[in-house]
């Protein structure tokens, strides 16, 4: 559970960067998940790739993906951008649905190698061994969340996010250093997912579904969207509520859901938002 718990807060903090950080709304991040763990398996099973490199190579070709999708997502204003993601994230789900010759399909892959390095002799098919190579990973992203939003570059996605013509005014390109955070979004979404896939040792294309997606934004917005913390205490509400709800089966979604409304409507902030009150309630 911890291991997973480490997986989605990777996942998390990758979406925070678009929703929290550049304020933009996205329905196909799941789908740069996908891409990840699918590239990073494959490479492993049927081309013999080393198990320390896959990982990144996925997070790369993610990262590409990203790229492009967003020199094309990025230019347009308002919704659009939230359903051209959307489409996005559909295509890539049936393209892996009906490529069965390479991802098998529906029936996803399966014995996938777990993450290993074997010149140094690190093997972490158990997880009691992962757990200290998730938190490390884990406290590594952070750190480098820690260092963009106050970086120059981290500065510029806040300007964005609050006025974007006041940000152009002031000579920030607006395209430029949103397709920068989109990108590194989607790298970091690609690792996480090649993470994921050698963690669990099996993938579907469901990875790349809504449900996933669904999961991404509930974690994201009811941690608090824009804080550090805020996504990392929303993947371990969340992944402790799957465990806890297991048995209830497609209901957990409907508790996910009312969990998210009543977050929307009496949380806004998140759950950071509570300690950030603190402070101002204890002032006379």
């Amino acid at each position: 559970m911890l291991c997973l718990w480490a997986l989605y807060s990777l996942l998390a903090l990758s979406l925070n960067i678009v929703v929290g950080f550049l304020g933009e709304l996205t329905f196909g991040h799941a789908a740069f998940f996908g891409v990840g763990a699918y590239t990073s398996a494959l490479l492993v099973m049927q081309a013999g790739w080393p198990l320390w490199l896959a990982p990144l190579a996925g997070a790369v070709l993610a990262g590409a993906l990203g790229w492009v999708i967003g020199h094309v997502s990025l230019r347009i204003i308002g919704p659009q951008f939230a359903i051209l993601t959307l489409g996005f994230g559909a295509i890539t789900l049936t393209i892996t649905n009906y490529w069965v010759d390479v991802t098998r399909g529906p029936m996803g892959l399966s014995q996938i190698p777990a993450f290993a390095v074997p010149a140094l002799g690190w093997d972490f098919s158990r997880a009691a061994h992962m757990y200290p190579l998730a938190l490390l990973l884990l406290g590594l992203v952070l750190y480098g969340c820690h260092a963009l939003q106050h970086s120059r570059s981290g500065r510029a996605f806040v300007a964005l996010r609050e006025n974007p013509a006041l940000a152009a005014s002031i000579g920030i390109d607006v395209f430029r250093t949103k397709l920068l955070g989109f990108v590194a979004a989607t790298a970091l979404a690609g690792f996480s997912g090649a993470l994921y896939a050698h963690y669990l040792r099996v993938i579907t294309p469901e990875l790349m579904s809504l449900s996933y997606m669904s999961a991404m934004l509930i974690m994201v917005v009811i941690g608090g969207k824009g804080s550090l913390i805020g996504p990392v205490l929303g993947a371990l509400l969340y992944t402790f509520m799957l465990e806890a709800l297991r048995s209830t089966g497609s209901w957990r979604m409907v508790v996910f859901a009312a969990l998210l409304i009543a977050c929307v409507v009496f949380l806004p902030g998140g759950l950071v938002s509570l300690w950030r009150r603190r402070p101002a309630q204890g002032k006379p």
